[in-house]
């Protein structure tokens, strides 16, 4: 009874905890984890370490209705479709610093239907072009020690563009992280991390990275915020099944001169996937996933140059839907 309370705790807990997407890696840096822990077990245990992967996800329809100052511009219900990738390079390592470099990229392919627009000029019909966004992302970090206890200090340096010409925004963000216990089936782990984002809802969030394993029935507790909380059981060799809640960010842009939409934009969302999921390691480094469940919004706006997340032009009231997935990921080379 303890454990179901501290889950569905932390899962409540997890919306007030939104981030821009990929944040610093450091709440589950190796050195902030489990003494035995090697890389293969830590890419295996969260997916975000593995060197690459390629994921399909579709999305059933959900309603929206969208404003702009209070006054609502449009209604009807929207679905997606997404393909995503990323590669994570080995990291450079010298004395106590690590420098690694990762390159994401996510195929959007928006649909509405039943569409309503209740102001002239404001169809949002423009958006639903389909659209690629590259992002690539310099990541550093150093373990020390303060007060004769050891920390780990991150920094990531990220530039989001829609091609291959220009950049349409860099993000930075910097974080430190104070392993708490380290025994052999758990680990404990906090810090803080700091934003210069101007889509983030928030410039400062905690980082909560707790692990243990419960050895009477195998069953392996992961708490990552703000990134996601799963419990995980493997259920034969190399087959793991997971529950589990975790938040995901995605910015689309988009060069439109009519109505509100004039000159550059970016649509922008945080959601919030809570379901199941399937992992079957069927080659020495090979994974395939396979999960479904609903997705929640938390945010979904639409900004122009220069605007920022409490000044976004148009948001939207966008009900969640259910999704499935299904992927490929190298666990390290």
């Amino acid at each position: 009874m303890k454990l179901k309370l501290l889950f569905f705790g932390l899962i409540l807990c997890s919306y007030g905890l939104q981030a821009q997407n990929m944040v610093s890696m450091s709440s589950i840096h190796p050195e902030a984890d489990t003494l035995s822990a090697g890389k293969k077990e830590l890419a295996i245990r969260y997916p975000d370490l593995r060197q690459f992967s390629v994921t399909v996800n579709d999305f059933g329809y959900g309603d929206f209705d969208a404003s702009l100052d209070d006054n609502d511009v449009a209604s009807g219900k929207i679905k997606t479709q997404r393909i995503s990738t990323f590669f994570n390079s080995p990291a450079i390592k010298w004395h106590k610093n690590s420098l690694s470099a990762s390159v994401y990229y996510t195929y959007t392919a928006l649909e509405l239907k039943d569409s309503i627009n209740t102001l002239p000029n404001t169809s949002l019909e423009p958006l639903t072009s389909n659209k690629s966004t590259f992002d690539l992302a310099l990541n550093y970090s150093r373990s020390d020690k303060i007060f004769n206890h050891p920390i780990i200090y991150s920094l990531v340096a990220r530039g989001i563009s829609d091609g291959f010409n220009s950049f349409r925004r860099f993000n930075f963000n910097g974080s430190f992280n104070l392993p708490i216990k380290k025994t052999q089936n758990t680990s404990f782990s906090v810090g803080l991390l700091v934003l210069i984002d101007p889509s983030s809802p928030v410039p400062v969030e905690p980082i909560v990275n707790y692990y243990h394993k419960f050895m009477a029935s195998g069953i392996e507790l992961i708490v990552d915020l703000p990134n996601g909380i799963n419990v995980k059981k493997e259920v034969a060799k190399n087959a793991w099944f997971i529950v589990g809640s975790n938040q995901h960010s995605y910015s689309t842009f988009y060069n439109r001169y009519t109505g509100l939409l004039n000159g550059k934009v970016s649509y922008n969302t945080i959601e919030l996937k809570n379901g199941a999921s399937f992992e079957y390691l069927f080659a020495k480094n090979i994974m395939f996933s396979l999960s479904g469940g609903y997705n929640s919004f938390f945010s979904s706006k639409i900004f122009k140059d220069g605007e920022r997340y409490n000044t976004a032009s148009i948001t939207s009231d966008t009900k969640g839907s259910f999704y499935i997935n299904a992927g490929l990921s190298v666990l390290t080379f």
